[in-house]
């Protein structure tokens, strides 16, 4: 199946932007290749009096990409929000709208490919409450091998992903029950190694702690909580294109691969969980296993200043 002979693409998109002008300007010319019917913007505001012009200069970049006829929705803030309070607020104002659409950052570049794989999957699977959400990246293929087009996963990613209404009404930031849950066997014999679990948990730790702004893990851990899997494609779909002194999370590791071209779609006769195509991924993703581990769990619980510090040493490597 070519892509000019999919229907037109009318799957809502919600875009997430910041003050990365750069990237941003990249992710919107990709957006802009499909010309979705309905795109939404949702901007958090800026921390300081100096990011203020940056901050409108990327708006203002974004906005002067699209040169399509589409419904766009702009939300734009005057505070500063963080990453838990900005994008689970869009998110919420999104399916307020919407029953099903793809999220996407200023730093998460997809390939043309990437619409219509997530459009495709997001109708197929519309009602399958097994399916939590559809991962767009996919960063060893070559490592995994797989005869369909795509395979479930308990390894939830939020770099390019589309998801469901129905998904998004079941998430909690705080993740008040976790106590709880996590006593329960069905949470217990969720995790496919000791080694991911203690990556899991050790983010939720630090979130409930207040050592973490973040919002990705607990989208994971509300699949957790509910036994739901995620959908991964056999090759890669979205390159995160945002390893540098702006971004809101340093990281010392890259996330490249080639993009990779998912259709014809051969669909799986019948959706398995394998654990193997799991634990492959994971242990190429967190390289020097469990000091990679506790070595995140130490910088997590850092005291500001020391983590500070840290991050600054990072952005300059």
């Amino acid at each position: 199946m070519k892509i000019n002979n999919l229907k037109s693409f009318d799957t809502p998109i919600l875009f997430i932007i910041f003050r990365r002008k750069d990237t941003a300007s990249q992710v919107i010319n990709a957006i802009a290749k499909v010309k979705p019917k309905k795109l939404y913007i949702s901007q958090d505001g800026p921390r300081n009096p100096e990011e203020k012009k940056e901050v409108l200069e990327t708006r203002e970049a974004v906005l002067s990409k699209i040169n399509w006829d589409c419904q766009l929705t702009v939300w734009t803030h005057k505070k500063n929000l963080g990453l838990k309070k900005h994008i689970p607020g869009a998110l919420d104002r999104f399916f307020e709208k919407e029953e099903c659409g793809i999220y996407l950052e200023d730093d998460t570049l997809p390939s043309k490919d990437f619409f219509y794989f997530e459009q495709k999957l997001l109708e197929k699977y519309r009602n399958d409450k097994r399916i939590f959400s559809i991962n767009g990246t996919n960063f060893y293929p070559d490592k995994i091998k797989s005869n369909d087009s795509y395979y479930l996963s308990k390894i939830g990613d939020i770099w390019g992903f589309g998801l469901w209404r129905r998904s998004w009404k079941l998430y909690h930031s705080g993740m008040e029950d976790i106590e709880k849950i996590s006593k329960t066997s069905e949470y217990k014999d969720y995790f496919f190694s000791r080694k991911y679990k203690f990556y899991l948990e050790t983010f939720w730790k630090a979130i409930r702690r207040r050592k973490l702004d973040s919002w990705a893990m607990q989208l994971v851990y509300t699949a957790v909580r509910n036994n739901m899997y995620f959908i991964t494609p056999k090759c890669n779909l979205v390159n995160n294109v945002g390893t540098n002194k702006k971004a809101s999370n340093p990281s010392l590791q890259t996330y490249y691969q080639d993009l990779g071209n998912p259709f014809p779609i051969d669909h799986p006769g019948g959706l398995v969980y394998e654990k193997t195509k799991d634990t492959v991924y994971f242990d190429n993703m967190l390289k020097m296993g469990w000091i990679r581990l506790l070595l995140i769990r130490i910088y997590l619980f850092l005291p500001s200043d020391f983590k500070k510090t840290v991050n600054s040493i990072i952005k300059k490597i």
